[in-house]
Order: structure tokens, then sequence, then C-alpha cells
């Protein structure tokens, strides 16, 4: 009997030591140095993977009516094959956004549902969050009839978050990553 305990003891020991983080925390100092650079420089782009539309009963009656296609979620949309970015280059930023969710506010007729602004921004705040190891920048912007307050959090292995709240629109998010700006031709 305590070869049994001891034998069980060791097995769920084993899984609990297992089911530990598997994510790889060795950065180079080559990546860190890249993404401090860019940040410094205010010149960057950001791509994004994943849109994370706030769920919403209409999201939800989308994802059960079988619309989605494989691989997404009402809570998780990958936009492989979706053009999208922010750009920032010094006080300008630059974005274009896919938007899935719900407006709260109608929008005009034959009007593109992305959230879009190109303007220069006054308030933009960077921040190096020690404790957490990432750079969380923070700035306003809109366009002619909507505003935003977007927040980009940038980790040092290169990938992002990027959550917009808008005046007229649910809250989404995105996942993705940041990388020098392209060069122009």
């Amino acid at each position: 009997m305590k070869s049994l305990s001891f034998l069980c003891t060791l097995v769920i020991g084993s899984v609990i030591i297992g089911c530990g983080s598997s994510q790889n925390t060795a950065i180079s100092s080559a990546e860190m140095a890249a993404v401090d650079t860019l940040i410094h420089q205010k010149k960057f782009r950001v791509e994004n993977q994943w849109a994370m539309p706030t769920m919403s009963s209409s999201m939800m009656q989308i994802a059960n009516s079988g619309l989605m296609p494989p691989g997404n979620s009402a809570q998780r949309i990958n936009l492989a094959g979706n053009a999208n970015y922010l750009e920032v280059k010094g006080d300008s930023v630059k974005a274009y956004l896919p938007f899935f969710g719900e407006r709260q506010m109608g929008g005009g007729y034959n009007d593109d549902e992305a959230i879009k602004f190109n303007q220069e921004v006054k308030d933009m705040d960077i921040e190096y969050i020690e404790n957490k190891k990432h750079y969380r920048i923070k700035f306003s912007a809109n366009n002619n009839t909507e505003s935003f307050n977007v927040t980009l959090m940038v980790y040092n292995n290169e990938k992002t978050t990027l959550t917009v709240n808008s005046s007229k629109r649910d809250m989404i998010g995105y996942q993705g990553t940041i990388m020098p700006l392209p060069d122009k031709k």
C-alpha cells in the first residue's frame, strides 16, 4: 500500500512539474536590443496574427451559426491573409485594423468597417514596466467620426498585444509582432 501511495505521489508530482510553463524565456540580448531600438526610435510596424473581439451575444450567435471558418472562434479570429497594421514613425501613427464585433453607434453607408487613422499624436506615453519586462505604449487617435484609445504592449520576444477602445464600437484586441518599418520603394 505504501508503494502504491509513493507511486501515486511520484506520478502526480511529475505531472505537476511537467505542466509548468513551457514558454522559452531565454530571449537573446540581440532580440531585446532590437525591440529597445525600435521603441526608442519610434520607428516600427505591428502586424497582427489574431483579432480578439469582445464577446457579446451577437458574436456568440455568429459562432453558433457555423459561419466562422475552422480554427476561429467568436473570441479569437485568425487574420492570415487580411491586411492589418499599426505604424509608428516619430509622433505620427497610422493604422488599418479589421474590426470584428458590435458597433454601438451606426456607421455611414459604404463605409469601410476597419479601424483606420493616420495622424500626429500629442499624448503618446511610452513606459517600460520593469517587473513584467515589457513596454506599454498609450495614445489617443481619431478619424473624422470616431475617437480611439490605443494601448500597445511590446514584449522582449517581439510579440505584441494591441487593445483599441472606441467611442462607437466594442473594445477589440489584437496579438501580433513588432518589426522595423518597411523600406519605401
